[in-house]
């Protein structure tokens, strides 16, 4: 029972920004997802970036082309620490949902049949398409991803997906897709890469 009021006082915490994450160490984030994973999450109210989190967890735990073409299961961990190193950031760049930078470390664990990295620095952008869509006319043109509309649940899941899919490495040695970097077009070039294999599961939500 204690350990459930500590949870819930966690998630009480946790629920105040579009990420949650607000100045919280690692290992209340590391709880905090662990958490959403029972049947706890319903006491609280889930941030955009819980529920992508969840959504995106629950597809790659299924047997679906969007699950095996990262790997299967084995991706939730990738996933799990990518959301734990997100750090929200306001860019001047609406098309940006996530942006990934600096070095990286790679990490192999042989006994899930999966490589992957994590970047120094992962931001989410609270000015783009994860967060925002354009209602007033003074505001920024928001772009859509793939095929979904700005701030909304598919959106969200499709962002997580593509970042996930540059972390994680293939058999054949080479990233799910690759560095896009400042490139616009090979951006939304691995966006539909990453759409044509879970877009069934995302629209599904």
């Amino acid at each position: 029972m204690k350990c459930q009021r500590q949870l819930f006082a966690i998630a009480l915490l946790l629920s105040t920004s579009v990420s949650g994450f607000g100045g919280v160490s690692s290992e209340q984030k590391r709880e905090h997802l662990r958490m959403l994973r029972t049947e706890a999450f319903r006491k609280v109210s889930l941030t955009p970036l819980d529920r992508a989190y969840l959504d995106a967890f629950t597809v790659l735990g299924q047997q679906n082309a969007c699950s095996e073409f990262f790997g299967g299961e084995a991706a939730q961990e990738v996933l799990e620490e990518l959301v734990i190193e997100l750090r929200e950031e306001r860019m001047n760049d609406a098309r940006i949902g996530i942006r990934m930078s600096g070095p990286f470390t790679l990490f192999a664990r042989s006994e899930r049949h999966i490589s992957y990295r994590l970047f120094a620095g992962a931001a989410l952008n609270t000015a783009g398409p994860f967060c925002k869509s354009k209602v007033f006319a003074a505001e920024p043109f928001v772009p859509n991803v793939g095929s979904f509309q700005p701030n909304t649940r598919e959106v969200r899941v499709l962002i997580l997906l593509h970042e996930l899919a540059h972390l994680i490495q293939g058999r054949n040695g080479a990233w799910l897709i690759p560095d896009d970097g400042d490139r616009p077009q090979l951006s939304r070039q691995n966006t539909s890469t990453v759409e044509s294999v879970c877009g069934k599961e995302i629209r599904a939500f």
